[in-house]
């Protein structure tokens, strides 16, 4: 099996990002679709499109996915009040949230910041923040997604991100897209995945937080983010 990234950037600044790990015959194929996906996005044209294609060494680990509950929220306010509540109910004091609602209506990074219930930013590149890789879904989970309107090829994407981290013991996840004019964002938690409608508004950059333990060892949870081979199925 082999892991195929993509990453689109235009004068320097990120557009968008994908993955999908896949068996050797399907290697072309995949990376024109990618190639495709990174030209035709709504952020922009790109200057600077990288694939990267590497031998997955070692095991990979299939997960179920978590339960997909869909929101709908007519505005911002509402959604932002559910999406706390949730946090809340995992124990994240709420001016933690506050703080981690700060960061990604910032926006501006590649991948997520780590945010301790101390309200500390743990993650090294606070440029970057810390990125989810190595993941994919299977073509089943990726078939009753869409066939089932459970969400859209974004959710397809964004699933395999939140099932991974909460599997590797991340508390919550907090996030919007990057993509300017997509508002529905999600909050994932051992509960589930909940996509939270209007959850920023038209235009606005996004972002990504993990709410992470005090005592988490964060060399250890960024190398399994990173370099530990999961597909969700």
């Amino acid at each position: 099996m082999y892991s195929i990234k993509m990453r689109a950037s235009k004068n320097g600044k990120h557009i968008s990002g994908a993955e999908r790990i896949v068996e050797k015959e399907k290697i072309e194929e995949v990376v024109r679709d990618l190639t495709k996906r990174a030209l035709n996005h709504e952020n922009g044209t790109p200057d600077f499109i990288n694939i990267k294609v590497e031998k997955i060494v070692g095991e990979i680990k299939y997960i179920d996915h978590l339960p997909i509950i869909t929101i709908p929220c007519k505005n911002i306010k509402e959604a932002r009040k559910k999406a706390t509540e949730i946090l809340i109910n995992e124990g994240i004091p709420k001016e933690i949230i506050l703080q981690a609602f700060e960061i990604i209506d910032r926006g501006g990074m590649r991948g997520a910041a780590l945010l301790n219930l101390k309200g500390e930013r743990l993650d090294p590149d606070k440029e970057r923040g810390v990125r989810v890789k190595n993941i994919d879904v299977s073509e089943s989970l990726k078939n009753e997604i869409l066939t089932k309107n459970l969400g859209t090829e974004r959710t397809v994407d964004a699933i395999a991100i939140a099932s991974k981290v909460i599997h590797l013991g991340v508390l919550a996840e907090l996030c919007t897209s990057d993509n300017k004019n997509y508002t529905t964002g999600y909050v994932a938690t051992k509960k589930g995945y909940f996509r939270i409608t209007n959850l920023k508004r038209e235009g606005d950059p996004g972002g990504r937080v993990f709410f992470i333990k005090d005592d988490s060892n964060i060399k250890k949870l960024i190398e399994k983010l990173e370099n530990e081979p999961y597909i969700i199925k």
